[in-house]
C-alpha cells in the first residue's frame, strides 16, 4: 500500500514468460510499458535484448491466458492428454467459435437430453447458489416440491428432504435415499466481471460437453440436484418410496451435512450423487480439516522502488481430485521466488494475495514488494529469470503454461517513493514460514493405486495491515495421519510464533468391506452397460460419513458422470456421460424397489 498522498505512477513492465526448458533457445532481458498489456492476467513475454522490439511486441500479443482441462487417465498417458487439452483450451475459455450460447435458463430448445435432467440444471443454474447464498435456491426446491404434491421438510440451514410414494405395486418397498448438496464453488477468471453471489452464470454447450463463460459450472453438485427433481417428478418410473435429502454449504466445511437431523429418515440405503467419474462406484472418503494460521507483522514507512510480481498460468483444480496429479500451487510458486529473492536484494513486502478457496488449488497469486538500499536489477532479472526456466521444467506437464509477470510499480524503476511495508524481520518470517509450511500430498495409499492417503493444500494467502492469514485444507483417510499433520502445523507455528487453529473437521467415510448395497449396484451397472463398474475410494470430502454416522445401519455409495476441473472456470460436464449415468440411475432406483 502506498503512503498517503503519494501520486500513483505510470507502469513500465518487466515480463518473463514461463516456456518448457526445450523451447527456451536463450535468455537475456527486456522492459515494456505496461500500457500494451490489461490490467490483470498479463500474458508476459520472454525476456529478450532491447534490440528486438519487433519481436518483443509479437510475443507480448502471442497467448491469452487460458484455462485447459485435462482428465488424466495415468502416467503413461499425460503427455498425450496436455496435448489434447491446449487443442481444446480455445473453446473452454470461450473462443471466436462459442456453439449454442444462451443465458442459464433460456428456452428450452437449448436443452440437451436427457431433458428431464437438464431442464432442471438450467433452472437452477440461472439461480446464484454459491457456499452461504443458497437461500433462493433452497426457496426455489420448497415451491417445487409444494407445486408437485410432494412433501418436504426444510431446517434453519436450509436444507431439505423432499419425499415421493413408491411406484404403483412398491408402495410398500424398503425406502431409497438419494443426496447431493445445492450450493457451488464459485471461481471466475479475470477478464468475467460477474458478481457470481448475486447474478447467475450462463451455458455454453460445447459439443458434447456442457461449460459456463469463464466461471465455474456447478455441475458439483448442481446435477445431483437435478437427477433428483427428475427422480421425484418422473411418473413413469418404478421406485420404492424416495426420500432426497438437498444440503447446503458442503463446499465450506459440509456445514449442512452436519446441521441436518436425519431421526425422522426411514431409508438405510442411499445414493450419494456427488461423485464425478463415470463407471466408478465409490465406497470411502477423506476426512478433513480446516487449519488457518494467522501471522502478526508490523507496518512502517519506507522509501524505495516498488515492483509487483504475479505467477498465473495454473490449472489448480480440486485439492481433493487434482492434488495427487501434481499441479503446481501459485502461493508456493510465489513464496519459493521471494525466498530466492531475498538472497539478492534487500525487500520488503507490501502484499501477498493468492488463491480464494481452501478447496482449490491456487490458480495465481500476486505479491508487491519494496526494493530498498542498494541491489542489481541485472542480478533481479537473472534471478527471476533462472526461476522461471526451473519452473517450467518442473511443471511442462502438469502446468505447461505458467506465466511470471514482474513489472517496476513506478515510471521506470528508478524513481523512489514512500509505501506502508511490513518491517524487514516480518517480511522473511512470512516468506520462510509459507516456504516451511507442507503442501500438496503427504503420503499415497497403500491400498488403491494413484491415490492420495494423506494432503494438504495451501489454499488462501493474503496480507492485512497488521498481518498475514493463511487457510489450509488437510485430507486422510485415517484420522490420526489428520492429527499427525494437524500436529505438524502446530509445531511449525510455534516455531514462528503465529497463532494456528482448526475449524470445519469432517471425518473419514470409512471402507465397508462387504456391502450387499455396493454389490447391487455394481451387478446394475453390469446389466445396464456390459461393463464392471470399478469399486474405489476419493481423496475428495463426501457427506457420506457424516450422514451415515446420524442414521445406524445405512449403507452408502456414490456415483455420477462425467466431470472435469471442477472447482476452476474449465469446468465442463459430459452431456452424453449424464445420459448414460441417468440411465443407470433409474434401473438401480428400480432395482432397488424389487430387491
Amino acid at each position: 500500500m502506498k503512503a498517503e498522498g503519494m501520486k500513483t505512477e505510470e507502469f513500465n513492465t518487466e515480463d518473463i514468460k514461463v516456456e518448457k526448458a526445450e523451447e527456451a533457445a536463450e535468455e537475456t532481458a527486456i522492459e515494456k510499458p505496461a500500457a500494451e498489456k490489461p490490467a490483470a492476467e498479463k500474458p508476459a513475454a520472454e525476456e529478450t535484448a532491447a534490440k528486438e522490439t519487433a519481436a518483443e511486441e509479437a510475443a507480448a500479443e502471442e497467448a491469452a491466458a487460458k484455462e485447459t482441462a485435462i482428465k488424466e487417465a495415468g502416467v503413461e498417458k499425460e503427455v498425450a492428454e496436455v496435448k489434447t487439452a491446449e487443442n481444446s483450451s480455445a473453446q473452454q475459455a470461450g473462443a471466436e467459435k462459442e456453439p449454442e450460447t444462451a443465458a442459464s435458463g433460456s428456452g428450452q430448445d437449448q436443452i440437451p437430453d436427457p431433458e428431464e435432467v437438464f431442464k432442471h440444471f438450467y433452472a437452477i443454474s440461472a439461480i446464484p447458489h454459491g457456499s452461504f447464498f443458497t437461500k433462493e435456491l433452497s426457496d426455489y426446491l420448497e415451491n417445487f416440491a409444494s407445486e408437485n404434491g410432494l412433501a418436504c421438510m426444510r431446517d434453519e440451514a436450509g436444507n431439505l428432504i423432499i419425499s415421493r410414494p413408491g411406484s404403483k405395486g412398491y408402495e410398500n418397498a424398503e425406502p431409497l435415499a438419494l443426496q447431493g448438496h445445492i450450493d457451488m464453488v464459485l471461481e471466475k477468471e479475470a477478464s468475467n466481471s460477474i458478481n457470481m453471489e448475486k447474478e447467475p452464470i450462463t451455458l455454453i454447450r460445447d459439443g458434447d460437453w456442457l461449460r459456463a463463460d469463464r466461471t465455474t459450472l456447478g455441475g458439483d453438485d448442481g446435477i445431483a440436484v437435478a437427477m433428483m427433481m427428475a427422480l421425484l417428478t418422473d411418473k413413469t418410473i418404478e421406485c420404492p418410496p424416495l426420500e432426497c435429502i438437498f444440503t447446503v454449504d458442503e463446499e465450506v466445511g459440509l456445514r449442512g451435512a452436519y446441521a441436518l437431523d436425519l431421526s425422522g429418515l426411514k431409508s438405510r440405503r442411499m445414493i450419494n450423487l456427488d461423485s464425478e467419474e463415470e463407471g466408478v462406484i465409490t465406497s470411502a472418503c477423506a476426512g478433513g480439516v480446516q487449519m488457518i494460521c494467522t501471522l502478526p507483522g508490523i507496518r512502517r514507512e519506507k522509501k524505495g522502488k516498488p515492483m509487483e510480481i504475479t505467477i498465473s498460468g495454473l490449472l489448480g483444480g480440486h485439492s481433493g481430485e487434482m492434488i495427487g496429479k501434481g499441479r503446481a500451487n501459485a502461493d508456493r510458486l510465489l513464496a519459493r521466488l521471494l525466498y530466492r529473492l531475498d538472497k539478492e536484494a534487500k525487500y520488503y513486502l507490501i502484499s501477498f494475495n493468492g488463491g480464494k478457496k481452501d478447496n482449490a488449488i491456487p490458480r495465481e497469486a500476486k505479491a508487491e514488494i519494496l526494493f530498498a538500499g542498494n541491489y542489481s536489477k541485472k542480478n533481479i532479472r537473472e534471478t527471476v529469470r533462472n526461476f522461471a526456466n526451473d519452473i517450467a521444467k518442473e511443471y511442462s506437464v502438469t502446468d505447461p503454461d505458467i506465466e511470471i509477470t514482474t513489472r517496476w510499480m513506478d515510471k521506470d524503476g528508478e524513481k523512489e517513493d514512500k509505501y506502508i511495508v511490513f518491517r524487514r524481520k516480518d517480511t522473511r518470517r512470512m516468506v520462510r514460514f509459507l516456504m516451511a509450511l507442507p503442501n500438496g500430498v503427504i503420503r499415497f495409499s497403500p491400498l488403491f493405486k494413484d491415490i492420495p492417503r494423506t494432503s494438504l493444500n495451501l489454499g488462501i494467502v493474503k496480507t492485512m495491515a497488521d498481518g498475514m492469514y493463511t487457510d489450509s485444507l488437510l485430507r486422510s483417510s485415517l484420522d490420526s495421519q489428520k492429527q499427525m499433520l494437524v500436529n505438524r502445523i502446530l509445531c511449525i507455528a510455534e516455531e514462528f510464533r503465529i497463532d494456528a487453529k482448526t475449524d470445519g473437521s469432517y471425518p473419514a467415510w470409512e471402507l465397508v468391506e462387504k456391502s450387499q448395497f455396493r454389490e447391487m449396484a455394481a451387478k446394475v451397472y453390469r446389466r445396464v452397460t456390459g461393463k464392471e463398474a470399478k469399486v474405489q475410494v476419493t481423496h475428495g470430502g463426501l457427506e457420506c460419513g457424516i450422514l451415515a454416522a446420524k442414521v445406524p445401519g445405512l449403507e452408502c455409495i456414490s456415483i455420477g458422470p462425467d466431470m472435469e476441473e471442477i472447482h476452476t472456470p474449465a469446468e465442463r460436464l459430459s452431456i452424453p456421460s449424464c445420459q448414460r449415468t441417468w440411465e443407470y440411475v433409474k434401473e438401480l432406483v428400480a432395482a432397488c424397489a424389487k430387491a
